[in-house]
């Protein structure tokens, strides 16, 4: 992946949507690589037999994960897209430190200097209600700019996903994966909605919004 902001879109390491409502939920980690919409490249999901997306994204950058009293305090309680550096995965647990949780594997991003929490639903009490899939394809929305970007909104449905292409997996299949995909991550952005200033959760499609569970 390519390393260092680039006038012309930065290849991301990740750009993460997951989903859940009335107990069935469906995630989607997109590994993308971000460029000129002008390029005339197709996306992967347009042209199943291209070859792998593979870009320079410069070496991971990782540090001690923060308590929440350490987090930004510049995200909005709206939809949106924070891009930003990958610095600390929190994998699930009742430690309690660093936000951790059972249900949710924690993504600490920096953006502009500070870092926000982004939390992923794997799982609830115990129960493994999160169907899953990864596709590659070229960065929905406008180019990596880090920020929190209000103004830019993702579908399942026309980055040609559908439900029935997402298989259930259980919370440990779901941490093993997204600790594999992001373990080498820089660059990321995450599709959420910010649950205060400090941070975002929801990187969903909710059921609840349509009257079947299927899309």
């Amino acid at each position: 992946m390519n390393r260092g902001p680039a006038p012309q879109g930065l290849p991301s390491a990740a750009d993460s949507a997951y989903g859940c409502g009335m107990r069935s939920c469906w995630s989607l980690l997109l590994l993308v690589a971000c460029g000129s919409s002008s390029s005339g490249t197709p996306d992967a999901a347009d042209a199943p037999d291209a070859a792998p997306i593979v870009v320079d994204d410069g070496p991971p950058t990782r540090v001690p994960c923060v308590p929440q009293s350490k987090l930004g305090d510049n995200l909005t309680a709206s939809y949106g897209r924070l891009d930003g550096i990958l610095v600390a995965i929190v994998p699930p647990s009742n430690s309690g430190g660093c936000q951790a949780d059972n249900d949710h594997l924690h993504l600490q991003i920096r953006m502009n200097g500070e870092v926000y929490d982004v939390a992923v639903n794997v799982g609830e009490n115990g129960v493994d209600d999160v169907h899953s899939t990864t596709r590659e394809l070229a960065m929905p929305g406008p180019a990596w700019q880090e920020g929190w970007h209000t103004d830019v909104i993702a579908n399942y449905v026309t980055l040609g996903v559908r439900s029935t292409d997402m298989p259930l997996a259980t919370s440990a299949q779901l941490v093993t994966a997204m600790m594999n995909d992001l373990g080498t991550a820089n660059h990321i952005s995450v599709f959420a909605t910010g649950y205060g200033p400090d941070g975002a959760h929801l990187v969903h499609r909710n059921r609840q919004a349509f009257t079947s569970q299927t899309f």
